[in-house]
């Protein structure tokens, strides 16, 4: 993956996105234009997964590319944001959480004492993960991750998140008898394209705006 500009990240977001809400709008064609009412309830049942896919699939690729912009930056570790220290220190932290010797636990201390003063290299591979269930709970971890805010956007839409679109899909991959009506799938489908254009408009905000940097004060 070779995202070392703003540029890049901005295409690479505008290819990953611009796919997938086509797909999208080809289903809900599909749906519309079929001419019984029972076919298109069993189209509507049959999409929701996808579109929650497309969510979940989304998100997790776009902070992937935002991480691979952070990490060619050739930052040493003092000059980022606390959450890619955070990053590159959980595996040594984890490694000293499952054993009781000190010599076990000085890697963290070295790290956060000298290591600091390196030039990042951060393992994006395993740094994001959805768990496969793309609640808000979840989403507002994965924003943590790479340093987004958890704004009101993501707050006011928990309720249609959680209760309507992570619910609706594992209903039906669970093999729950769900009737999604019309009114409901639109709803879904405006509520993913609108996620999925609010994280990439905030992602190339972030990476306009360099915020993966400490403030000047504290990088000082």
């Amino acid at each position: 993956m070779k995202i070392r500009s703003v540029l890049e990240l901005s295409e690479a977001l505008d290819e990953a996105s611009a796919w997938r809400k086509k797909e999208l709008s080809t289903l809900r064609i599909l749906i519309a234009t079929r001419g019984r009412a029972h076919e298109q309830a069993a189209l509507r049942r049959a999409a929701v997964p996808i579109l929650y896919a497309h969510w979940e699939g989304f998100a997790k690729q776009a902070a992937i590319y935002y991480l691979h912009l952070v990490t060619r930056q050739r930052r040493r570790y003092r000059e980022l944001g606390p959450s890619f220290i955070a990053i590159a220190a959980r595996g040594r932290i984890r490694q000293a959480a499952g054993s009781r010797r000190i010599a076990a636990h000085l890697p963290v201390v070295e790290f956060f004492l000298e290591g600091l003063e390196e030039e990042a290299r951060m393992s994006v591979d395993g740094a994001i993960d959805t768990e496969s269930n793309l609640s808000s709970a979840v989403l507002r971890d994965l924003l943590a991750t790479i340093g987004l805010p958890y704004d009101t956007k993501w707050s006011s839409t928990e309720l249609l998140l959680d209760g309507s679109l992570l619910k609706t899909r594992n209903d039906v991959a669970h093999g729950e008898r769900t009737d999604i009506d019309a009114a409901t799938y639109e709803q879904l489908h405006n509520l993913v394209v609108d996620l999925v254009d609010h994280l990439k408009t905030s992602i190339e905000n972030q990476a306009v705006s360099r915020a993966y940097l400490r403030a000047p004060s504290s990088a000082a």
